[in-house]
């Protein structure tokens, strides 16, 4: 089983190109090692808007199944909020369109975290 899993590592790091070697900034690591980054290179404002990339790096497969998320996301930096266009996770064969709904991150929350680094760097 592990030599399987091994398997589908190495085969989807190289159909995902761009998540294995985009310009992602690692923005914080979280007390068990999970790690953030966001595509500095492909964050686009549209009006008051944000929208870029996400990458969250699991150091322990999440739900047993995958190791990485990406996600594309809108950020209100006014207001803080943000909604999720897309989720793809990586190793766990499967993509999922989010609900259409405005979220505010957690306080003191690794989201909280990046949502910040984005609003200072591109607004």
């Amino acid at each position: 089983m592990k030599k399987i899993t091994l398997l589908l590592v190495i085969i989807f790091t190289f159909l995902f190109s761009t998540t294995s070697w985009g310009e992602w900034s690692l923005v914080t690591e979280n007390v068990d090692g999970d790690k953030s980054y966001y595509d500095k290179d492909r964050v686009r404002k549209s009006g008051k808007y944000l929208y870029f990339w996400t990458l969250t790096d699991y150091l322990k497969p999440m739900g047993g199944d995958f190791l990485s998320v990406t996600r594309y996301t809108q950020l209100d930096c006014s207001i803080f909020r943000y909604k999720e266009s897309s989720i793809s996770f990586i190793i766990m064969i499967g993509e999922m369109t989010p609900r259409e709904e405005w979220k505010y991150p957690q306080p003191e929350s690794t989201l909280e975290t990046l949502l910040n680094k984005v609003c200072e760097e591109h607004q």
